[in-house]
């Protein structure tokens, strides 16, 4: 079961970001690191991801991102070890362009992952594999140099015996340090459901550091 929960509850090092557009031809990339509280319904249990992504800006509205990140389960019985490695695409839609006119950035996003997950216990190693399906959409505003944010997401998880959904609330700021760099912080609350099982809530707070190349 709590394999299962791994792979639910993760969202393997994956930072909302903000809704403006990186512009078309321009490369980015950004480091993560992730702490979920109440990991697995269990209140003294935390789940820490780290990861990243490389971007790019397919035209001027579209960019897509190659996601990657591991997350590793703390405060576990005894001999019990719980990772899960995820990666894959997600394509973020800008339909509305923070300018003269409009107040502020609004973007559709959505996405795939492939997970894989194992479980190291004195009764033995146990390992899953599955997906992820993720779809959501942010707004975001541009105070320079802070660029605060805000979205939801709703997640999908399929694995033998452990599907589940989830839907994340983001709050979350960029600061600049430079026309190319900034740091991002941001609090999630998550709201989980695991298949036949009782919805429960979890924190999570992310650190990034970006760069646009």
């Amino acid at each position: 079961m709590l394999l299962c929960l791994v792979l639910v509850s993760a969202s393997v090092a994956e930072i909302l970001t903000t809704a403006t557009p990186m512009g078309q031809g321009k490369w980015g990339v950004e480091g993560v690191y992730m702490l979920d509280s109440n990991f697995a319904n269990v209140s003294n249990y935390s789940l820490a991801s780290i990861g990243g992504y490389v971007a790019y800006g397919i035209t001027s509205m579209l960019d897509i991102y190659l996601n990657l990140g591991s997350s590793t389960a703390n405060g576990l019985p005894s001999g019990v070890e719980s990772s899960v490695l995820g990666y894959g695409p997600t394509l973020k839609y800008c339909i509305l362009q923070e300018g003269k006119t409009l107040p502020v950035s609004v973007a559709v996003a959505a996405g795939y992952k492939v997970l894989s997950s194992k479980m190291k216990s004195p009764l033995g190693d146990t390992t899953a594999s599955g997906s992820q399906i993720a779809a959501g959409f942010g707004v975001s505003k541009m105070i320079i140099p802070f660029i605060p944010y805000a979205g939801v997401i709703y997640r999908s998880t399929t694995i033998s015996g452990g599907d589940g959904t989830q839907i994340d609330a983001t709050v979350g700021t960029a600061v600049a340090w430079s026309e190319q760099g900034a740091v991002l912080i941001e609090y999630t609350l998550q709201s989980i459901t695991p298949k036949g099982g009782a919805n429960y809530s979890s924190g999570q707070i992310s650190a990034g550091v970006g760069y646009t190349l």
